[in-house]
């Protein structure tokens, strides 16, 4: 019977290292869906549940100093993936863009809009060992079968009350 890959599997799988080092990742593209909505990230392909869709790319930085980067962000788009790995309190910062390791691409992880309701990603933490250095990636793995023009999503994990009242009119958050 079919399990999705460990997380140990997927630290040592060739087919994701290959992807995050090089961030081309199949069976993703970027698409423009307008209005209010902007941007957003579309399956090509189908995926199964358990599989690895595309990481989250940047900067790995502390918490304290994406904090303070945040601080500065003039509107909503912030681009940065707070989160624990081993106790330690980390930030991916994407705000970069395009990134210094990456200048001629966009990355597709930072582009996936949120979903409370309807999530079919789920951000998975794992070291992996990429261009010669251990490195903290947050990966996007399938929640659910994912069809052909799917649009992909992940629960950002907050919520309008989460900004001290300042985010009660981000109807988006409750999607």
């Amino acid at each position: 019977m079919w399990k999705p890959a460990s997380r140990e599997n997927v630290e040592s799988d060739k087919h994701v290292l290959k992807s995050v080092a090089s961030q081309m990742w199949k069976g993703v593209t970027i698409k423009k869906f307008g209005g209010e909505k902007g941007l957003g990230v579309v399956a090509t392909r189908q995926f199964s549940r358990g599989d690895i869709i595309c990481d989250y790319h940047g900067e790995v930085i502390t918490a304290k100093k994406g904090n303070k980067k945040i601080e500065a962000v003039t509107d909503n788009a912030a681009y940065m993936f707070f989160f624990t790995f081993r106790e330690k309190h980390l930030c991916i910062d994407a705000q970069t863009h395009p990134c210094k390791c990456h200048p001629e691409l966009e990355t597709v992880g930072r582009l996936i809009n949120h979903s409370s309701k309807r999530p079919n990603l789920k951000p998975l933490q794992c070291l992996l060992h990429v261009d010669g250095k251990d490195t903290v990636v947050i990966l996007f793995k399938a929640l659910t079968e994912i069809k052909v023009d799917d649009e992909l999503k992940f629960d950002y994990g907050v919520k309008r009350k989460s900004f001290r009242g300042e985010g009660l009119d981000l109807q988006w958050l409750d999607e």
